[in-house]
């Protein structure tokens, strides 16, 4: 059975408001961590919760993607 924790960590602030956060998913034995950039949403919780639908929304369309290409694959 495969643990996966997601880690978000807060990198640096930037002009206009813009946060940059790195959110980094481990699983058992390999990595992935990828740069989020979102305007402040005012709280630490909030922050958190629009870096994560970020992230989520970047793991379907990758999901998306790769589904395209594996079926694009079958039909060589």
């Amino acid at each position: 059975m495969t643990m996966t924790k997601i880690e978000i960590k807060k990198v640096e602030e930037r002009l206009n408001h813009q946060l940059l956060f790195s959110v980094r998913v481990s699983g058992d034995t390999d990595h992935m961590e990828f740069p989020v950039a979102i305007l402040d949403q005012g709280s630490q919780a909030a922050n958190e919760t629009a870096v994560l639908a970020s992230a989520l929304a970047f793991a379907e369309a990758l999901e998306a993607a790769a589904r395209l290409r594996i079926g694009a694959g079958a039909l060589r």
